[in-house]
C-alpha cells in the first residue's frame, strides 16, 4: 500500500514538474508578445496609457476639458471620448468623464447618444460607494426631456437630481431649484416658478454670487413677463441690466435686452422694443452665439409683423429660415413656421402658407419621432447593460469553476500525501463548493429572465414608435384632403374672378363654380369633422392616475342594470342582457365605471352583432373578501385567440381602415387600471368575447396604498 502511494507522489511530481514547465514557456511567450503589443502600442497611440492618473494629473485634464468646451463643445467632447477610451481611470474619475461626455452630447442634440451614456453611468454611480454622484443622471435626463419637449418626465428627473443635490451641497440644491423653475415656466406653473426664483436670487445675494443672482433674477423677470406683470418685469429688468453691465456678464446682458424688447412689444412700444432688440443682437454677434441670435431675428420679424411693416418682417423671416439647420432646436423649428404660416396666411399667401405650415408639421413629427428615438435608445442600453451583466456573470462563473477544478487537484495531492482522513474532508469541502456553485447558476439563470423581460419592454417602446408614426399617417389623410380641396377652391375662385374681370363671366360658368366650391367645402368639412374625432380618441389615451375621480358607495347590480337599460335605448339593433351573481356594495367611480361598461357593449354592438340576429349580453358578479370580479359575456362573433394579446394596445383595430382607430379597448385598460385600480383582461371562449373586470371593494383604500408603493 505504502509502495503504491509513493509510485503514485512520484508520477504527481513529475506531471507537476511537466506542467510547470509548460507553464513557464507559456508565460515567456505571452511576455513576448505582450511587451511587442505594448512597444507597438506605445508608437501607435502614444496618449494611451494603463497606470492610474494622479490627482494632479486629473484635475488638469477638467480644467483642460473645461477649457475646450468654452471653445468648442464638439471638440471637447472627441476629448472626453478619447481620455475614456485610452486612460486607465479610477472609478471615481471614470464616472466624472462619463458625466463630462454625456453633458456634452446633450449641449451638441445628440440626445441618443447622450441617453446611452447615461445608461452606463448609472450603472457606475449608483452605488452607496459614491454617494450624490446620481444627481449628474437625473439632472442631464433632465435637460435631455427639456430638449425633447418632455417637461412632465423633466419635471421627475430633476425633483429627483434635487434629492441627490442635498447630499453635496447647497449651492447645488439652489442650482437645481432654478432648473426646476424653469421647467416650471414651460408647463405654465407660474406661480411655483416665481417662488423658485425668489429664493434662488434671494440665496445668491446672501451668498454674493453675482452670476446665479443675474440667473435668478433674469429667470423670475421672465415669469412676471408671462404672468402679464409687466410694469414689474419692466421695473426688475433695468435694475438687472446695471448689475449685468458691471459684471460684464454680456451673454446674460443680451438676454435681458431681449426680454425687455419683448416687454415693449406687449406695450405696443415697437421703436423701444427694436432698440432693444438691437442692443441684444449687438451683443450675441460679438459672442458668437448662433441659436440665440435666430431668437432675437424672430422676435424683430414678430414685431415688425405686429407693427404693419411687411418689408422688414418678411427681411427677419427669410433671416430665420436660412439659418435654420439640422442642430436647430425643433421647439423653436415648429413654432417659427407656425408663426411664418399664419402670417402668410393673414396676408393672403395661401400656397406659401401650407408649405410653411407642412414644415411646422415636419417639425412636431421629428420631434415625436426624436422623443421614440431616445426612450428606445435607453432601453436598448439598459438590456445590452444586463446582458453584459450577464455574459460577466458567465465568465465569472467559469473562472471559479476553473479555480474550483485546480483547488481540488491540490487537495485530493494533499489528502494522497498525507492521509484518507483529509481525503475525506477535501471530498466534503469539494461537495460544499458545488453546492455553492449551483446556488450561483441559479441566480444568473434568474438574471437572464430579468434580462428578457427587459428585452419584451423594448420591443413594446420600438412597438410604441410604429404606432406613433401610424398615428401621424393616419391624421396625413383627411389633411391632405383639406388641402387639395382647399386648392380646388382658390383655383375656382381665381379663375371666376378672371372671368369677371373679363367680362366673360355667364350664368353657367358661375353656377358651375358653385356647385364645384359646394362639393369642396362640404369635402373640408367632413375631414375636419374626422381630424376633431380623431384628436378627441387620441386624447383619451391620456388617463391621468392623479386624476380627481369622485368615488362613491353603490350596489352593483342595481347600478349595471340601470346602465345597460340606458344603453338599450341607444342601440339600433335590440340587444337583451342579463345581470346575476352575488349582491355587492362596493366603492368606485361610478362615472368611469359606466364609461367602461358603455364601451365594451359599443364594441360588442359595432364588431361582434354585424351577423348576430338575436344579440345578448351576460354579466355574472362574484364577490370575494376584498374583490369583486365581473365576467362579461357576449353572444357575437367573437375575438381571434391570436389576437387576445393584443386588443388592449393602442390603435389596434380589426377595422382600422374605417372609422375606428382602435382606442376604445386602451381606454377601457387604462382606466381600470389606473382610475379604478383594477384589472382587465380577455379570456377565449367559444363563442362570443368574453371580459373579465377585476375590481376593489374599496377603490379609496386601493387609491391610497396606489399613492404609498409610487413613493
Amino acid at each position: 500500500m505504502c509502495h503504491t502511494l509513493f509510485i503514485i507522489y512520484i508520477d504527481l511530481v513529475v506531471f507537476m514538474y511537466q506542467k510547470a514547465l509548460l507553464v513557464l514557456f507559456i508565460s515567456f511567450i505571452s511576455f513576448v508578445s505582450f511587451f511587442y503589443m505594448f512597444a507597438k502600442s506605445s508608437l501607435a497611440e502614444p496618449l494611451s496609457r494603463t497606470d492610474p492618473l494622479t490627482k494632479k494629473e486629473f484635475e488638469q485634464l477638467q480644467s483642460d476639458i473645461r477649457q475646450a468646451y468654452a471653445r468648442a463643445p464638439h471638440t471637447a467632447l472627441k476629448q472626453v471620448e478619447g481620455i475614456l477610451e485610452k486612460v486607465a481611470l479610477e472609478p471615481k474619475h471614470y464616472i466624472a468623464f462619463l458625466n463630462y461626455k454625456a453633458w456634452f452630447q446633450l449641449d451638441t442634440n445628440q440626445l441618443s447618444e447622450a441617453m446611452r451614456t447615461l445608461v452606463l453611468y448609472k450603472s457606475k454611480a449608483d452605488s452607496p460607494e459614491f454617494p450624490g454622484l446620481m444627481y449628474g443622471y437625473y439632472n442631464i435626463s433632465g435637460g435631455i426631456y427639456i430638449q425633447l419637449n418632455l417637461h412632465q418626465q423633466a419635471l421627475e428627473s430633476l425633483l429627483a437630481a434635487l434629492e441627490q443635490a442635498k447630499i453635496l451641497n447647497k449651492s447645488l440644491i439652489n442650482q437645481t431649484l432654478n432648473n426646476i423653475g424653469n421647467v416650471y415656466l414651460a408647463l405654465n406653473r407660474l406661480d411655483e416658478a416665481e417662488k423658485v426664483f425668489t429664493d434662488y436670487s434671494e440665496y445668491a445675494v446672501s451668498v454674493n454670487q453675482p452670476l446665479s443672482e443675474v440667473i435668478a433674477k433674469r429667470n423670475l423677470a421672465e415669469t412676471l413677463f408671462l404672468k402679464h406683470e409687466h410694469q414689474k418685469a419692466e421695473q426688475l429688468l433695468i435694475e438687472l441690466i446695471t448689475l449685468q453691465k458691471e459684471h460684464n456678464f454680456n451673454r446674460y446682458l443680451a438676454k435681458s435686452y431681449l426680454l425687455l424688447g419683448q416687454v415693449k412689444q406687449v406695450k405696443k412700444a415697437y421703436a423701444l422694443a427694436i432698440n432693444y432688440y438691437g442692443q441684444s443682437l449687438e451683443l450675441l454677434t460679438k459672442l458668437n452665439i448662433p441659436d440665440e441670435i435666430i431668437e432675437v431675428y424672430f422676435n424683430l420679424a414678430k414685431n415688425y409683423a405686429d407693427m404693419g411693416d411687411d418689408e422688414q418682417a418678411q427681411l427677419y423671416i427669410d433671416k430665420v429660415a436660412a439659418q435654420i439647420n439640422s442642430d436647430t432646436n425643433l421647439v423653436f423649428v415648429s413654432e417659427f413656421y407656425q408663426f411664418k404660416s399664419t402670417y402668410l396666411e393673414a396676408k393672403g399667401h395661401y400656397k406659401k402658407a401650407i408649405n410653411a405650415y407642412k414644415k411646422h408639421n415636419d417639425a412636431q413629427a421629428q420631434l415625436i419621432k426624436r422623443q421614440g428615438d431616445v426612450n428606445l435608445a435607453k432601453a436598448i442600453a439598459e438590456i445590452d447593460l444586463k446582458v453584459k451583466e450577464a455574459e460577466i456573470a458567465v465568465l465569472t462563473r467559469e473562472a471559479q469553476l476553473k479555480e474550483a477544478k485546480a483547488k481540488a487537484f491540490q487537495n485530493l495531492s494533499l489528502a494522497i500525501a498525507t492521509s484518507l482522513l483529509v481525503f475525506l474532508l477535501g471530498g466534503y469541502f469539494a461537495i460544499v463548493s458545488i453546492h455553492k456553485k449551483n446556488k450561483r447558476l441559479a441566480d444568473a439563470l434568474s438574471k437572464l429572465e430579468k434580462t428578457q423581460k427587459h428585452l419584451i419592454e423594448a420591443e413594446k417602446v420600438a412597438s410604441l414608435t410604429v404606432l406613433v408614426s401610424g398615428m401621424a399617417h393616419q391624421l396625413n389623410t383627411p389633411i391632405g384632403t383639406i388641402v387639395t380641396a382647399n386648392s380646388i377652391l382658390e383655383d375656382n375662385l381665381q379663375s371666376v374672378s378672371q372671368q369677371f374681370s373679363d367680362k366673360k363671366l355667364s350664368a353657367a360658368s358661375f353656377s358651375q363654380f358653385i356647385e364645384s366650391s359646394h362639393s369642396a367645402n362640404q369635402l373640408i368639412s367632413s375631414n375636419t369633422q374626422r381630424l376633431d374625432q380623431m384628436v378627441n380618441e387620441f386624447k383619451a389615451l391620456n388617463v391621468s392616475i392623479e386624476a380627481d375621480k369622485p368615488l362613491s358607495e353603490l350596489s352593483l347590480q342595481a347600478f349595471l342594470t340601470e346602465r345597460m337599460t340606458i344603453l338599450q335605448g341607444y342601440l339600433a339593433k335590440k340587444v337583451s342582457f342579463q345581470i346575476q351573481g352575488d349582491e355587492a356594495t362596493i366603492v368606485t367611480a361610478p362615472t368611469i365605471l359606466g364609461d367602461v361598461i358603455k364601451t365594451l357593449v359599443i364594441n360588442a354592438y359595432e364588431h361582434g352583432f354585424k351577423d348576430v340576429e338575436q344579440a345578448a349580453i351576460a354579466i355574472d358578479i362574484k364577490r370575494d373578501l376584498n374583490t369583486v370580479t365581473i365576467a362579461f359575456q357576449d353572444n357575437g362573433s367573437g375575438i381571434d385567440s391570436a389576437i387576445l394579446k393584443d386588443i388592449f394596445v393602442p390603435f389596434y383595430s380589426t377595422n382600422i381602415g374605417g372609422n375606428h382607430l382602435g382606442l376604445g379597448l386602451n381606454v377601457v385598460f387604462n382606466a381600470v387600471k389606473y382610475n379604478l385600480f383594477g384589472d382587465i383582461f380577455a379570456e377565449p371562449c367559444q363563442q362570443g368575447a368574453r371580459f373579465i373586470i377585476t375590481l376593489p371593494i374599496d377603490a379609496s383604500s386601493a387609491a391610497q396604498q396606489h399613492r404609498v408603493e409610487t413613493i
